[in-house]
């Protein structure tokens, strides 16, 4: 059915086979827009799976933009798909590798803070032994800082993870150390100058991330965020001199995915206007539902800069991460980050290239994925629980966040920056806005440093907060 063909001899599982194919087939106008699919059960016998793995690359694909549900209807084929008419060659597959008590609620503040990954989670024994070896026998032994592009196993490390975990295939000498996605974003900026000196960001948006470019007098455009992620669709064309940040995979702190739709938009504009596009990709690993959304980056390697982080997968004191390149940057972008002496430090990227060789960072992240989802039903269950009807949940089920959407009036009005009285601390979408045309209602509370319990807690001290300025809940 639709040419689809399930290949049970590899380990990939049948719903990213299916997911794959059907991508391709929408990509290339094999499946126009419009078209109807069929229902997920008559494609389960046809298959020979089972209906929830149907049901799965359904939801998957719609998250992604390229089908979309109407209700009593069925799933159909979205619009706005570009159609591609050379999907390019593709390099040589890679070598894929086998993959190897918190504290209770009390009387202290709760603060749901975003951002920050669990940790008592944090393997700190294991990782102080490769340290000890890092530091008891360096891989290289010469004084000095390292090579300015990093280290060559952490390098072919993550060169292999990237390939196995998000379909990238690239070059280790694309890859280029950084300590941390600010830093990664600092060289960008730098490198990239003064060929461009303007860039295009999400609206709302983690606030560093656009003070990068402010303090390299770069000129910020900020454009809205909704459900299908940055409105690319606002711009005719990329204005000469102009970059784009994006976080397409689970923007921060709307939560949305950027469509297929946009993401084809933006990169085609970046190609008419000889720019880049700057994916920051900090908590992929943790999609909640479904298979991990492909970045931004395997559509367009050569228009695109990815950058990733350690920081929200093992701990922020790391400082490690990392900046993916296209090949015509990787000279400017080693000169620049030599020029302004940024080095990372070679025994942490010892450390942390044997803690992936040996599988402990994909067993880490599989651990720490079952433990959000927990955290976020939990977070989900406490707000329906005490807030009823009166909250809603947005964006894509992932990360260590969640946007709270209020349905109340009064719960829009509240001043929620003001309540560590009441034993808690939370943030609101206002605080990550940078044009008040673009400001958003609601709270962002994150789950990732928060016990069930301190959770549950949390959210019934949000409740006496409302409770004490008027709110009566259902």
């Amino acid at each position: 059915m639709y040419g689809i063909r399930i290949d049970q001899r590899i380990s990939e599982s049948a719903m990213k086979q299916i997911c794959g194919q059907l991508r391709g087939m929408i990509e290339s106008g094999a499946l126009t827009p419009g078209t109807r699919l069929l229902p997920t059960r008559q494609l389960a016998k046809e298959w020979g799976i089972a209906r929830n793995i149907v049901i799965e690359v359904y939801e998957q694909l719609t998250a992604e933009g390229y089908l979309e549900g109407r209700v009593g209807s069925g799933t159909y084929v979205a619009d706005g798909i570009r159609i591609s008419d050379d999907r390019g060659s593709r390099p040589p597959e890679m070598h894929a590798r086998p993959i190897p008590p918190l504290p209770e609620a009390g009387s202290e503040i709760i603060d749901f803070a975003t951002g920050i990954p669990d940790g008592p989670s944090f393997p700190g024994k294991t990782w102080a032994k490769y340290m000890k070896e890092a530091a008891v026998h360096p891989a290289d032994r010469s004084p000095g800082y390292g090579s300015i592009f990093g280290n060559e196993q952490l390098r072919r490390e993550i060169q292999d993870y990237l390939f196995r975990a998000k379909g990238i295939r690239c070059e280790t000498e694309r890859i280029i150390i950084v300590s941390g996605a600010s830093e990664g974003m600092l060289l960008a900026a730098a490198a990239l100058q003064p060929r461009y000196r303007a860039v295009y960001v999400e609206d709302p948006t983690i606030p560093f991330a656009r003070d990068i470019f402010k303090h390299m007098q770069y000129r910020i455009v900020p454009l809205p965020v909704d459900r299908a992620g940055m409105n690319f669709d606002l711009l005719n064309g990329f204005r000469p001199g102009h970059l784009a940040l994006v976080t397409p995979s689970h923007q921060f702190p709307v939560g949305s995915l950027l469509s297929i739709q946009r993401r084809k938009r933006a990169i085609r504009m970046a190609e008419e206007a000889d720019a880049y596009l700057l994916e920051d990709d900090y908590d992929s690993e943790f999609r909640l539902k479904g298979m991990p959304v492909p970045p931004l980056h395997t559509l367009a390697p050569d228009r695109v800069l990815y950058i990733g982080t350690f920081s929200k997968t093992l701990s922020p004191g790391l400082r490690i991460g990392f900046v993916l390149v296209p090949p015509s940057l990787i000279d400017s972008f080693g000169a620049t980050k030599e020029a302004l002496n940024l080095f990372t430090p070679p025994a942490a990227q010892q450390a942390l290239a044997g803690f992936m060789a040996d599988g402990h960072y994909e067993r880490h992240i599989l651990a720490m994925k079952k433990l959000y989802k927990k955290r976020r039903q939990a977070l989900i269950d406490a707000l329906h629980r005490y807030f009823g009807q009166s909250v809603a949940i947005d964006g894509d089920e992932a990360g260590m966040h969640l946007r709270v959407a209020f349905r109340h009036e009064l719960l829009s009005t509240l001043p929620w920056e003001k309540t560590e009285t009441f034993g808690f601390k939370a943030e609101t979408c206002r605080e990550y806005a940078i044009s008040n045309m673009h400001a958003q209602d609601g709270i962002v509370l994150g789950y990732g440093n928060l016990s069930i319990p301190m959770i549950d807690e949390g959210v019934r001290r949000l409740q006496d907060y409302a409770a004490a300025h008027g709110y009566c809940s259902v």
